[in-house]
């Protein structure tokens, strides 16, 4: 009886599944007319992992539709080459937007760290609609912020609950309730608390984190979370001394007696909560090396992978492993297939038993171009030991040809991008000049390599392949 039960109520669960119907995300982008905008959603607000869920392609009127599979609320982000947006979205629901770009910044391939990317415009304007109304929020927030916060923590108690109760009077809102714009305005102001009374954590933990629910998908909980217990294990908890770190992962690598261990702090008594900030706690602690094994905290992320109760925790330590080891020396190289100027494809693997310079360069970035007079040296110098590779980073696949063509001096191997994203996450490309070195079996050496335009550069190739000679500077270097 008590499996059919079971069996019942998962089916049910299912049915409840499938009859989610998408989301449609339809709209306008006018700058996007002939090519394709992406959607991700993010399956770590910890460290701000998203995952491309599809593409939609925009028409010559500048029309696009997509269909986004999404169960709970949750923050969709929106891209165009490399500048993004966002919109809050609904399970069930339909959204008009229209995107708008600053088309000077649509062709810089780090667009989103120096500009301000896409905004999106729901229509028609809905004040009662999620998006609205945490813009509202994020808005008179922030003013709250610029005109209180230089001596807002510096004030008795008294003065500062009456300031704090500005914002709750202009935004109430119910701290016992679950839905998204409660609880994204409830750990806005958890936030300020936590600036005020960091001295009492406890105080703050009972609060705001001592409760039955985990809110994955919201963003202000999870900022929250994360400034929370920013370095806590190694500096922040009065019962979690250096010696138990040390002796839990340096000398037992022992996941289940560290992390009973870290029960003995009350801000870390709930269970899910000691998890999430044990996988936060072991990244800080990876880039500490003198003092913590790098190797036993992978170790004690890959059992947390396999052994975690928690899903979410699971994709986190698998999330956190693959960033801890992303591009480092000794690791492997990310595959990849790029075509040259005439179309062909190359692999990298096609050019194993060779140490590889990758070179990233666009045509607007004039120090990456300057670098390839070096390049050239290092060529001519090292041809049968060394394979030069330069990506081009311009989004348009035509300006290839006509470089290789205009600059027939630069005798290597050109390749192109062809807004390949994935390509450029997995190599972490963008900001130019950048460079990789891989070894001959595939390994990264350094990242980011050195530029041809620093002093070490020659003196690293010289003791690779000794030579009668080693490259010289280029005589202009600017």
């Amino acid at each position: 009886m008590k499996k059919v039960l079971i069996y019942c109520l998962l089916s049910i669960q299912c049915i409840v599944l499938q009859a989610f119907k998408p989301v449609v995300v339809e709209g306008t982008a006018a700058f996007a007319k002939g090519g394709k905008i992406r959607f991700y959603l993010y399956n770590d607000l910890v460290l701000q992992q998203r995952k491309m869920l599809t593409t939609a392609d925009v028409n010559k009127e500048g029309f696009f539709r997509a269909e986004i599979p999404v169960n709970e609320t949750c923050l969709l982000s929106i891209a165009y080459n490399t500048n993004y947006g966002s919109i809050y979205i609904e399970p069930e629901k339909k959204y008009t937007i229209e995107l708008l770009a600053d088309e000077g910044m649509l062709p810089f391939i780090h667009a989103e760290m120096i500009g301000e990317g896409i905004k999106t415009k729901i229509l028609p304007v809905d004040t009662a609609e999620l998006n609205y109304k945490i813009n509202r929020f994020d808005y008179y927030y922030n003013y709250f912020w610029q005109y209180f916060g230089s001596n807002i923590m510096s004030q008795p108690p008294e003065k500062y609950d009456s300031l704090k109760q500005l914002l709750t009077n202009r935004f109430p809102y119910n701290p016992d309730a679950i839905d998204y714009y409660s609880v994204y305005v409830k750990y806005r102001m958890a936030y300020i608390d936590l600036l005020y009374y960091q001295k009492d954590k406890e105080k703050v933990y009972d609060k705001y984190l001592n409760t039955k629910y985990i809110f994955y998908n919201s963003t202000a909980y999870m900022d929250f979370f994360d400034h929370f217990f920013d370095e806590y294990l190694y500096a922040g908890s009065r019962k979690v001394t250096k010696q138990m770190l040390y002796q839990d992962i340096n000398e037992k690598c022992d996941y289940y007696k560290l992390l009973d261990n870290l029960g003995k702090d009350p801000v870390l008594r709930n269970e899910v909560i000691r998890e999430m900030a044990l996988i936060k706690g072991l990244g800080e602690l990876y880039g500490m090396n003198k003092e913590f094994s790098q190797r036993n905290i992978l170790i004690l992320l890959k059992q947390m992978t396999q052994i975690s109760k928690f899903k979410e925790h699971r994709i986190m330590a698998e999330n956190l492993i693959n960033y801890l080891l992303s591009m480092k020396s000794g690791t492997t190289a990310p595959e990849f297939s790029l075509k040259d100027a005439h179309n062909s494809t190359m692999n990298l693997s096609d050019f194993k038993g060779k140490y590889v310079y990758l070179h990233f360069f666009s045509t607007y970035c004039l120090d990456c171009i300057r670098e390839m007079a070096y390049l050239k040296q290092v060529k001519d110098l090292y041809k049968d030991n060394i394979q030069i590779i330069s990506v081009m980073l311009d989004f348009e696949q035509t300006k290839l040809y006509h470089f290789v063509n205009e600059y027939k001096q630069f005798d290597w191997l050109f390749l192109h991008f062809s807004s390949n994203y994935e390509f450029l996450d997995a190599y972490k490309a963008y900001n130019l000049p950048l460079s990789v070195l891989i070894n001959p079996e595939g390994l990264i050496v350094e990242y980011p390599a050195k530029s041809p335009m620093d002093e070490g550069f020659g003196k690293q190739f010289f003791t690779l392949f000794p030579q009668k000679e080693q490259p010289k500077p280029p005589q202009n270097r600017r």
